[in-house]
């Protein structure tokens, strides 16, 4: 197994090696493209749907956090949340601040506790809630309603 002479390999060789970088330069551009929309997304991203009337129901990847307890056990919330929303521009307006709404929602559900959200008032309460921190991140934009889909109290 001798290697070709520099010769008989240098046209050949070259035009090969050039297509493989090629080749390679398109893929990771491909993969870039794939990160970036992941990375905007922040992960799972939201599904966007027409409603009746006009409205665009808003639906968020589900949110789990860990909540405070008097005794110190593990209780966790299980929510899945769905916004109403005027317009479809609000929902091109609120995709790209999903990682800040998730991190409004976390720092506040982590510090309700379970009696919290004991019978009706506590799930309008945390409605009310969860309306008017949306709102704050969607401004100008305005958020219609937060529909609680699931709520899982462990």
């Amino acid at each position: 197994m001798k290697p070709k002479p520099a010769a008989e390999a240098g046209e050949h060789g070259a035009e090969k090696k050039e297509k493989k970088k090629e080749e390679k330069k398109e893929e990771k551009g491909k993969e870039g493209e794939k990160g970036k929309e992941g990375a905007a997304a922040g992960g799972p991203a939201p599904v966007i749907k027409e409603g009746p009337d006009g409205v665009v129901f808003y639906t968020l990847p589900d949110i789990v956090v860990n909540m405070q307890t008097a005794d110190g056990k593990s209780t966790f919330l299980k929510l899945k949340l769905t916004f109403e929303l005027p317009d479809e521009e609000t929902a091109e307006a609120l995709t790209p601040n999903l990682p800040r709404l998730q991190d409004m929602f976390q720092t506040f559900l982590r510090e309700l506790r379970p009696e919290d959200l004991n019978g009706s008032q506590g799930t309008y309460q945390l409605r009310v809630e969860l309306l008017r921190r949306v709102n704050l991140v969607a401004a100008p934009a305005k958020v219609n309603a937060v529909l609680i889909e699931e709520m899982l109290i462990n």
